[in-house]
């Protein structure tokens, strides 16, 4: 991506206005409508290094609703083609498919329409998305299109018309073609503004990461996964006949403490932090901390038992009942959840409607997230990615040389600590202690954290991480620096420049999480790079080999890839490669390893 000096500035617009934009639609505004004027317009714009585009629909849905208007220009020539004019749009491939950026706001939603019209682009970039990255976890306003050009290049702009194309079946008026063409113009000039800002900020290698990202998240939305509906209804069937015999077990933990009614039976509501804490002390509990897990964990009482079981078994029916069901597309049979490219400040993306990266690891729920027949699905994982990261910032030795040896860091790490052979099945209690001592440093948790986790005295975790910090003293001091820089400069950044702005470092109260951002943001966000530049890589080389495979989830560090049973080991043998080539880009004392499955359902 180049700076101002390459593509202009949108700043020339400000002076201007929306009179300046109504001047640049008017002169260089054309409305397609037939075949001849389709190749003249695609002669003139196939060559542009930018163009902006942007589409209006009937709806949200894709796979239900019409494009109305495919609008692609720059500030020399804008055209509207009339997409219900033609019977398909095959003759935009050039223009979309060239090797200059095209630039969309919100990019996924208008990638998942070209596509249902069987159109790709080469090269999308998404100023919505720019202005996330250019925001770095500051809170700095709404980011519509009409925020974004308000805020950076003084046009308001006019969206009177937006609701107008919901449902719309008449002939397109003048007021709905020039709403969308100044939406393209304005997205155009937007853009020229954030490549100066983005070049600036040093911001510019993730920016191209993130450009490359946006269509495989639009992939993974647009494909969708396929859920096989009879084996999660069992599930959950097996999970209320479980919760029912849990709250069995609680009403008679409770029946000392608790009259019956005159049916005999205990009427408390379980799902209440207060009659639970009313229930605990008549029990003789009076003082707990809370009821986390880690607590109750410790007491030894049939509630406390019981209750934590409930809890599981509440979860999975709340989580994976009636309404995760309810997404199933009535077309398409399938899943598509909305992933966010920029979900958390850190880069990673999150998930909705419904929440494929909450599903619970092991086969008994990912195993109903099962390939058609004829079909298999291909996991593939980065191996430790995070403490991977770790080692190559901290250039620890231990760390190191147990990656380049092809070694176990958690059993290391519990060996030199607690002076045992450690292994996954020689004392593996020590083993995971160690492992979330690990993990935990890469999300920058203290002692109290660690103690929550190992379910042990804040005192013995400050210990266990005192012996861990003088066993690697290399980790220590880059957890240290990575947090004196951060606060000293303002904020935290990854290995590609991606940056967290750090917010009230003047508060007291917020230092310590300040703290923590500052050493987890840097490992937790270039994980998040990798996989990225993992899922660009990826995809691309499914569609340039001509594979029928794609991408249909991405759980950070793991990817997902449906395919062709004939392809499977070929696809799972280029995932891998694409993977390791993607991590390699940044681990470069490291080795980058990728654990791939292939199986007929998603394999943890």
């Amino acid at each position: 991506m180049r700076g101002r000096s390459g593509y202009g500035s949108g700043a020339v617009l400000q002076a201007g206005g929306l009179k300046r934009l109504k001047k640049e639609m008017s002169s260089n505004a054309w409305v397609v409508r037939d075949e001849a004027g389709l190749r003249e317009a695609v002669r003139r714009l196939e060559n542009r290094p930018i163009l902006a585009c942007d589409l209006e629909t009937t709806g949200l849905d894709p796979h239900r609703d019409t494009v109305l208007l495919v609008l692609i220009g720059d500030a020399r020539l804008q055209v509207a083609v009339d997409a219900r004019a033609f019977d398909d749009l095959r003759l935009l491939k050039p223009v979309l498919e060239r090797e200059g950026l095209t630039v969309f706001h919100n990019a996924q939603f208008d990638l998942k329409f070209l596509k249902s019209l069987n159109l790709e682009v080469s090269r999308p970039q998404d100023t919505m998305v720019l202005e996330i990255l250019l925001a770095g976890g500051r809170r700095v306003g709404p980011r519509t299109l009409k925020a974004c050009c308000e805020r950076r290049v003084g046009l308001s702009l006019d969206k009177a018309e937006r609701t107008s194309f919901m449902n719309y079946e008449g002939e397109l008026t003048d007021a709905q073609i020039t709403y969308g063409l100044a939406d393209v113009l304005a997205t155009y000039h937007l853009f020229l503004e954030q490549t100066g800002a983005i070049e600036d900020a040093g911001l510019g290698r993730v920016a191209r990461i993130e450009g490359a990202a946006t269509d495989p998240f639009a992939e993974l939305e647009y494909r969708g996964i396929h859920l096989d509906r009879s084996s999660w209804e069992r599930l959950l069937e097996e999970a209320r006949g479980a919760r029912e015999a849990t709250l069995q077990a609680l009403r008679a933990a409770v029946r000392p403490v608790v009259n019956p009614d005159l049916f005999g039976h205990v009427s408390v509501n379980f799902d209440s932090e207060s009659d639970l804490r009313d229930l605990f002390g008549r029990l003789g509990y009076e003082d707990l901390p809370d009821l986390t897990k880690a607590t109750l964990s410790r007491l030894d009482h049939p509630l406390a038992t019981a209750l934590v079981e409930y809890r599981v078994h509440q979860k999975v029916l709340s989580s994976y009942g009636d309404e995760f069901l309810s997404h199933i597309h009535p077309v398409t049979g399938r899943l598509h959840p909305r992933f966010k490219q920029l979900g958390a400040a850190t880069g990673r993306c999150s998930c909705e409607g419904p929440n494929l990266q909450s599903i619970q690891g092991g086969d008994r729920f990912r195993g109903a997230f099962s390939a058609p027949n004829g079909r298999m699905m291909v996991t593939a994982d980065y191996s430790g990615c995070e403490l991977r990261i770790l080692a190559e910032l901290s250039k620890d030795p231990a760390f190191l040389r147990v990656f380049q040896e092809g070694g176990d860091l958690h059993s290391l790490v519990a060996s030199s600590m607690f002076g045992k052979q450690v292994s996954k099945t020689e004392n593996p209690d020590l083993r995971s202690r160690a492992k979330a001592i690990n993990f935990g440093l890469c999300y920058g948790m203290g002692a109290a954290g660690l103690a929550r986790q190992i379910s042990s005295s804040v005192e013995e975790a400050e210990d266990l991480l005192d012996r861990y910090f003088s066993e690697y003293p290399k980790v220590k001091q880059w957890l240290d620096m990575s947090a004196d820089v951060a606060i000293g400069r303002g904020y935290c950044e990854t290995m590609a420049g991606r940056r967290l702005y750090l917010d009230d470092m003047g508060d007291p109260e917020r230092r310590q999480q300040i703290i923590r951002q500052a050493k987890n943001m840097p490992i937790q966000g270039t994980s998040a790079d990798i996989t990225k530049l993992a899922m660009a890589r990826v995809a691309r080389a499914l569609r340039s080999r001509g594979k029928d495979a794609f991408l249909v989830n991405c759980v950070h560090d793991e990817l997902v890839v449906e395919t062709s049973e004939s392809d499977a080991d070929e696809v799972a043998r280029l995932v891998r490669k694409e993977m390791v080539s993607a991590g390699e880009v940044f681990l470069k004392e490291v080795p980058t390893v990728v654990d791939v499955q292939v199986a007929r359902h998603w394999a943890k």
